[in-house]
């Protein structure tokens, strides 16, 4: 099966008002925004069908609003998401279909 790989950069949006609350002295972007990414970007691979399971997401790292690289690979039935800042992994999880 082929594998498909698409890579970009994501920003969160230092000046978005839910940083205000997340944290006021040391934002910290929300895992379910960081999900939310991915799902938008499998979305626009063609990747979401019916029904979508969000597995085992890990955050290594605090997240702090910026510019960050992603890397997406489609195994069959299996998008693998890897969210890095200067070459390190900072959250890696997966979505199934």
């Amino acid at each position: 099966m082929k594998e498909e790989v698409r890579t970009g950069s994501l920003r969160f949006d230092s000046t978005d008002p839910i940083y205000a609350e997340h944290f006021p002295d040391r934002p910290v972007v929300p895992g379910s925004l960081v999900v939310g990414a991915f799902l938008e970007i499998a979305g626009g691979m063609g990747f979401l069908g019916s029904e979508v399971v969000v597995e085992n997401f890990r955050f290594r790292e605090f997240v702090a609003p910026g510019l960050y690289d992603y890397r997406v690979e489609i195994r069959g039935d299996t998008l693998r998401c890897f969210l890095s800042s200067e070459d390190k992994n900072l959250v890696t999880g997966s979505l199934k279909r």
